[in-house]
C-alpha cells in the first residue's frame, strides 16, 4: 500500500485489531477460487513469487500453501502490517518467506528476479497504478506473470433484496477513497493499466462468492460497520446515524429467509515480454 494512497491501517482505520479480524475474513471468503485461478493462470509450486501490498500476512500464508517448493517475498509499506506479518509468519523459514517494508512504487528489489507477482486489493488504493505496474514489470523475469485482484464498486457487491443503507455507506466510502487518492472502480481499468505498463497477453477473470457458499454473516464481517465508522471519523465525517442505520439494516437482512449476498472480484492478468 502506497504511503500516499488511500489506506494505512493506523490512519485510515484506527482500531487495528478489529481491522485485522476483518482482513482475515476477507482473505478467506474468496481464497478457494483465487487459488484455483492462480494455478490455472500459471502459478507453479516451485516459483519465486512477489506479493505486493501483503498486509498482515494472511494471504501470504495462503500463497505459501500453493508453493511447497517455492518462496514469497512479501512487500508492504505499512510498518504496522509488516510487524504483524513477521509475527504471524515467524515459524516459516526465511528461505520460504521474507517480508520487507517497502513501497510498491519502489521496492528496491533487483531487476528480473521473480517468476510471478500477485497484488490483491491494493491497486484500488494507489494514486499511480500504472507506475506501480511498471515497477512490478521491472522485477519480474522475462515471461513472468502478474495477477492483480481487485474490485469495482459498481458491480462487486450485489445484495438481494437491495439494502439502501449499504448503498449510502459505500457512496460515502467511495468519495473518501477518491479524496485520499484511491479508486474503488479500479476493476474496469486493470487491463488498460497492465497494457500501459508494458505487459502483454492480458486477460481478465472473475471470482464470485455467494452467501449460499459461505455464511452470510461473514460477508458483513468483511464489511464491518465498526471499521466503516472509524473510516468516517478519520475522514472527518460526523454521520453516526448512517452507520447505526447500516448496522440495523444488516441485523434485519441476515434474518430474512431468502436474502443473499454476492461478491465479485476481478483478476487482471499479464505477462512480461
Amino acid at each position: 500500500m502506497s504511503t500516499q494512497g488511500s489506506y494505512m491501517v493506523n490512519t485510515t482505520i484506527g482500531n487495528v485489531d478489529r481491522e485485522f479480524q476483518r482482513l482475515r475474513t476477507q482473505a478467506q471468503l474468496t481464497w478457494k477460487k483465487e487459488a484455483r485461478t492462480l494455478s490455472w493462470l500459471g502459478l507453479q509450486e516451485d516459483m519465486s513469487v512477489i506479493e505486493l501490498g501483503s498486509g498482515p500476512g494472511f494471504t501470504t500464508e495462503q500463497l505459501l500453501s500453493l508453493l511447497p517448493n517455492g518462496s514469497v517475498i512479501a512487500v508492504e509499506v505499512d510498518p504496522v502490517m509488516v510487524k504483524h506479518a513477521k509475527q504471524y509468519l515467524q515459524d516459516v523459514s526465511e528461505d520460504r518467506v521474507k517480508i520487507i517494508e517497502a513501497s510498491i512504487m519502489d521496492t528496491g528489489l533487483p531487476d528480473n528476479s521473480f517468476d510471478f507477482a500477485y497484488a490483491r486489493l491494493i491497486f484500488q488504493h494507489l494514486p499511480d497504478p500504472v507506475g506501480a505496474a511498471k515497477e512490478v514489470l521491472r522485477v519480474l523475469k522475462p515471461g513472468g506473470k502478474i495477477i492483480i485482484s481487485d474490485q469495482d464498486d459498481d458491480y462487486s457487491y450485489v445484495l438481494d433484496p437491495p439494502m439502501p443503507e449499504f448503498q449510502l455507506v459505500f457512496e460515502k466510502i467511495d468519495q473518501i477513497q477518491k479524496n485520499w487518492g484511491g479508486n474503488g472502480r479500479i476493476g474496469r481499468q486493470l487491463l488498460r493499466i497492465l497494457k500501459e505498463a508494458g505487459f502483454h497477453n492480458v486477460d481478465l477473470e472473475a471470482i464470485i462468492s455467494h452467501s449460499e457458499m459461505h455464511r452470510i454473516e461473514d460477508f458483513f464481517k468483511a464489511l464491518d460497520p465498526e471499521v466503516v465508522s472509524q473510516v468516517f471519523v478519520n475522514a472527518g465525517l460526523l454521520i453516526e446515524n448512517l452507520v447505526e442505520d447500516y448496522k440495523h439494516a444488516i441485523e434485519k437482512f441476515v434474518t430474512l429467509p431468502n436474502s443473499c449476498f454476492l461478491f465479485v472480484m476481478l483478476m487482471g492478468y499479464g505477462e512480461k515480454p
